[in-house]
């Protein structure tokens, strides 16, 4: 049976919010009987709230919440209040009517960001949900939503979608694959209805001698909304009278004036969306002139918007059911599929191809080959062991409230785990094997399967690091030109390739000194030997002087290798410059290597761990790579990548 599901579209005009219930039946939310909540706020008596449909037109507005991301904090009647306060107020009502829907609170949210913003401003959006809503969310790209919403095409073939939303025009080119609907290309410019809408107004106010106003924010709040319900009307009439606020009075929108205006505005809006999503694919003008268009959107019924398509396509257009709950739709299918088919190569499936052994000089390298799945994600004995000086000094943030609910712990684990794009240059793992329903990019284990965290990994969690740990999720990101996207986490591959293993660990709030302890020992009696993958072990002390990377030595196994100072650059035998890992009381690192003989690739490999404690979360980044100081980089990298933990976490 699958868990219940709550999914949010948070536009630049409106919310959108769709539930799935346990028998995966699908619902649309409703607040003050209307479906798509305004995604702004207004001041009542120094007290910002939801807009009601009865306010005067005179109330002070706050605007867009989404437009808020980068605005730390907004005074009003001299208090402060922070964004994640104001987008709590504006979601508690939809969170609340869901509830209602389906009996409970949703067992999982998701909400879905646009694929075209940058990681830094879905990275903010990720930080803000996440403390408004006071739980974990799930955060879907607004392209895997397309391609899980729309009609799955034949194997091989193709469709293109268009949101038409307020803030932009975004395109989807869809394809048709073996496992599931594909994305072959996307385009977004960012000139969406309500760029449209104030120009409307504009255009209103300078036909009744009020140009002046057209520049006045104050105008855009209050006008924006009533030209915005005039035009929408206007589908089933000529004209509409639509009510401005003193001094401009009630003015006339006509379809006419409304189309016209469109199809200057929209046709070329569509006409830079088109040039660049033909950019992205050979084949995407062929497909929109013999396919032609599917939309979704608020503005997916404008006749301003099926006029311009047909400028671009003979063939037109048909609006998708559900128009503005489309994506809400797609997300609650993406969130629910066995695996993420939205990457595969069209049209054939995945290929397990060997991946060439390349040293990439730049910060992130190529990911986790099937080599370094047996050191840290399945197969074999590996040792890595550390000795950290000082032993664990938690500080006293790391009381908190009582520990996670059984069926929070995944979602957690999947909101602090760094998100696709999270490391620069490559792009997150998909297993066939042992991995989340939800996201196979994420490969969870509980109970007596649970790994632990000391040493290379892969023996299982004993003593008391077993009994602590709750859960533990991991993500293996590759390099972007990595032509094995899927594989196992059982397979052995002696290609020696630069790779980042991320790890988040949720444990039992009373048993974190214990678990942490418990590594630390178990660091301590790793082995180095012969018939250890990972051998000759160099711990980096709390503080204190950086010994280096380690150098491997044949002879007497079980014994540490001679440390060096940090007075001057170390080298291993290998050649490997040392790098450097910044260490604090709240972090155990270490690093290892991987002798020529064993790593299959004829060098040494170098291996860098780092683990963080937040809250009741282990965070563990651990990297492989030809030199020490790109181990150092790119775990740290890794280690950076996390998402904080949530306050139900901490």
């Amino acid at each position: 049976m699958l868990s219940t599901a709550l999914a949010l579209d948070i536009g630049a005009t409106t919310v959108c919010a769709t539930v799935r219930d346990r028998n995966g039946r699908i619902a649309t939310v409703r607040v003050d009987n209307s479906d798509t909540v305004p995604a702004r706020l207004v001041v009542d008596r120094g007290t910002p709230r939801p807009p009601h449909v009865d306010d005067a037109p005179t109330i002070p507005q706050l605007g867009s919440v989404i437009d808020r991301l980068d605005v730390a904090s907004t005074v009003i009647d001299g208090v402060a209040w922070s964004a994640d306060t104001l987008l709590a107020i504006l979601l508690d009502p939809i969170l609340n009517a869901a509830a209602a829907l389906l009996g409970s609170p949703p067992a999982k949210i998701m909400t879905v960001v646009p694929f075209w913003w940058d990681h830094d401003r879905q990275r903010r959006f990720q930080l803000t949900i996440h403390a408004a809503l006071r739980r974990p969310v799930v955060m879907v790209p607004s392209d895997k939503a397309f391609a899980y919403s729309a009609p799955s095409p034949a194997v091989g073939a193709h469709r293109i979608v268009i949101d038409c939303g307020a803030s932009a025009l975004a395109a989807v080119m869809v394809g048709g694959g073996t496992r599931g609907p594909r994305i072959a290309a996307t385009a977004a410019v960012e000139d969406g209805g309500d760029i449209f809408d104030r120009i409307l107004l504009a255009n209103a106010l300078t036909a009744a001698d009020h140009s002046e106003l057209a520049l006045d924010a104050r105008w855009a709040f209050a006008g924006v909304p009533r030209i915005r319900a005039g035009r929408e009307a206007l589908s089933d009439v000529d004209a509409v009278a639509v009510a401005l606020p003193k001094p401009v009075g009630p003015i006339t929108l006509s379809s006419e004036d409304v189309d016209e205006t469109g199809a200057e505005f929209f046709v070329s809006a569509f006409g830079e969306l088109f040039r660049s999503l033909d950019a992205a694919h050979p084949e995407a003008a062929d497909v929109r002139e013999q396919q032609g268009l599917l939309l979704c959107g608020g503005l997916a019924y404008d006749p301003a918007i099926s006029s311009a398509v047909r400028a671009y396509s003979s063939r037109g257009a048909r609006v998708m059911p559900h128009p503005q709950h489309t994506l809400c739709r797609g997300a609650l299918a993406f969130g629910s599929a066995d695996y993420d088919s939205t990457h595969d190569p069209d049209p054939l499936p995945a290929k397990h191809a060997e991946v060439d052994d390349i040293d990439t000089e730049i910060g992130v390298g190529r990911g986790w080959s099937r080599r370094t799945l047996a050191v840290y994600g399945g197969l074999g004995v590996a040792a890595v062991a550390v000795a950290v000086a000082g032993g664990l000094a938690l500080s006293s943030s790391m009381t908190g409230p009582a520990d996670l609910r059984a069926s929070d712990l995944q979602s957690v684990a999947a909101a602090v785990l760094p998100a696709e794009g999270a490391i620069a240059g490559t792009t997150v793992k998909t297993w066939t094997d042992g991995v989340s329903r939800s996201d196979p990019t994420m490969r969870t284990l509980t109970g007596d399967r649970l790994e632990t965290l000391a040493c290379g990994g892969g023996r299982l969690a004993t003593d008391g690091e077993g009994e602590g740990i709750r859960l533990e999720a991991t993500r293996i990101f590759i390099d972007d030109g990595d032509t094995d996207p899927v594989t196992t986490f059982d397979q052995f591959d002696s290609s020696a390739t630069t790779n980042v293993t991320v790890t988040a660990a949720i444990v039992a709030r009373d048993q974190r000194d214990q678990v942490w302890s418990a590594i630390h020992k178990s660091n301590e009696r790793c082995t180095s030997t012969k018939d250890d993958l990972v051998r000759t072990i160099v711990a980096i002390p709390q503080d204190g002087p950086d010994p280096g990377p380690p150098t491997y030595s044949e002879n007497l196994p079980g014994t540490q290798p001679p440390t060096s100072t940090a007075a001057t650059p170390s080298r291993t035998s290998s050649g490997s410059e040392q790098g450097g890992v910044t260490m604090s009381t709240q972090r155990q690192a270490w690093r290892g290597l991987v002798p020529a003989a064993a790593s299959g690739s004829d060098t040494d490999i170098h291996v860098t761990c780092v683990l963080d404690i937040d809250g009741v979360v282990l965070r563990r980044s651990c990297a492989t790579a030809k030199s020490s100081a790109k181990a150092d980089t790119l775990a740290q990298k890794g280690a950076a990548a996390f998402n904080p933990a949530p306050e139900s976490a901490k």
